[in-house]
């Protein structure tokens, strides 16, 4: 089918914290053959049968009280698709996920039921998020689609090691680091299935498989998703992608605000969900916040950069302790290895010249529409966050040194990610 495209320029929004952002933003609204070429469809997507089940159904209580659109076939439409425990980790008691429509009449929220799933089904596996997408599109016809996913996740790590990576490891490190669980996480999407024995998940080269049509924009209310493996592996199936390097924190995003965000502009204002979300937790005295907007469709100079920088610094790469570098993760090196650390401060260490770091940075400013971090997030400091985390590959003798990669992380990195295949980062 024909398309055409609107290119409409965001207000950009100013914090008043460590933050950068880009003039101009556009969004590509995708005006197809539909009776309603002006019409916008979000799509709030939790994959909440786990420990985030209480955060999540609060979610959809507050996004209530926010901006709503109306309900007629002309209007804008807000879905949440959903999937929680009746009781808080109660994960024994299937339950059924259902599609619901929420909107206003005479300013009172209205939820509309539009289908239910078998009690037990689960929405962290592609076929689902296939199969949701698709009936979004046969039941909406509109002008531009975007969904925030919201769940458990850890990047483009493959499926159950940030929560158990002796599976996957063995016993290599000799020692008893292994044994710190923090709340059990996937890639992205984690629910727990046959009465709570086993959990399921998406690994990102399959959700980015399972998006059936190009989407306007991709929110991640989910930890540690702002890494540029995992922006580039989305980047042809949307133009923007939305996340955090960092944790977040189990309440999220602005939920009073997101659906006005999202629905009351005529081109979505995705970098003020971004700005919301971060000014939630800039001055909060536990958390912190790191919030990056990424332009999909301006990745390949970065790719450019990133893979000659990886040809000329190979072996410092491939020797450097990632121990000096800057890093976005807090726990993981408590029983493992760290694998998310500062894309730019990775080869800031291993000694790019001030004019390749020039060149690079000219390369994250063309992609990184806006980026914000706080000075800490928890226990982490933040002092050099160019916005993107990457991996960091296995160190010579890493069973010594916790502060990058293994050789199964190595193996998974060469064969499963497509920016790997792109930039030869791990050979």
């Amino acid at each position: 089918m024909a398309k055409f495209v609107r290119l409409i320029s965001l207000l950009a929004l100013v914090l008043s914290l460590v933050c950068c952002e880009r003039d101009g933003l556009q969004l590509n609204v995708s005006v197809g053959p539909y009776s309603q070429p002006t019409r916008k469809v979000m799509l709030l997507y939790e994959a909440g049968f786990n420990s985030l089940g209480g955060e999540l159904a609060g979610n959809i209580n507050t996004l209530k009280k926010g901006y709503l659109p109306g309900g007629s076939k002309d209007d804008d439409v807000l879905l949440v698709m959903s999937h929680l425990p009746k009781v808080w980790r109660n994960y024994v008691q299937p339950t059924s996920p259902s599609l619901v429509r929420i909107y206003q009449e005479h300013g009172i929220p209205v939820t509309d039921t539009l289908m239910t799933w078998p009690a037990g089904t689960s929405l962290a596996n592609k076929e689902m998020v296939t199969e949701v997408l698709s009936l979004v599109r046969e039941r909406f016809p509109a002008a531009g689609y975007g969904v925030v996913f919201s769940s458990h996740a850890t990047g483009w790590m493959p499926a159950g090691y940030f929560s158990n990576p002796k599976t996957y490891e063995g016993n290599d490190r000799s020692n008893n680091d292994f044994y710190f669980a923090p709340r059990i996480r996937r890639s992205f999407g984690q629910e727990f299935i046959d009465a709570g024995t086993k959990t399921e998940e998406i690994e990102i080269f399959d959700l980015a498989a399972a998006i059936p049509y190009r989407l306007d924009y991709i929110l991640f209310d989910a930890c540690l998703m702002g890494t540029v493996e995992v922006a580039w592996e989305l980047r042809n199936v949307c133009d923007y992608v939305a996340a955090s390097p960092c944790e977040i924190p189990a309440a999220g995003f602005d939920y009073s605000t997101l659906a006005g965000r999202l629905l009351q502009p005529e081109v979505p204002d995705v970098q003020g969900v971004c700005a919301d979300y971060f000014a939630r937790y800039e001055n909060d005295s536990v958390y912190g916040a790191t919030i990056t907007l990424v332009d999909c469709r301006s990745l390949d100079p970065l790719a450019t950069v990133c893979r000659n920088l990886f040809d000329a610094y190979r072996q410092p790469i491939r020797t450097l302790s990632g121990a000096n570098v800057q890093t976005y993760d807090r726990l993981a090196g408590q029983k493992g290895y760290y694998a998310f650390f500062d894309l730019k401060d990775i080869l800031r260490e291993a000694g790019a010249s001030d004019e390749e770091l020039a060149a690079l940075q000219e390369a994250l400013d063309e992609a990184i529409v806006y980026e914000a971090h706080t000075k800490r997030f928890i226990s982490l400091e933040l002092k050099r966050c160019c916005g993107l985390a990457m991996y960091l590959p296995a160190y010579p003798d890493y069973r010594s040194d916790r502060w990058h990669g293994t050789s199964f992380l190595d193996n998974f990195y060469k064969t499963h990610l497509a920016w790997n295949t792109a930039t030869s980062l791990v050979e």
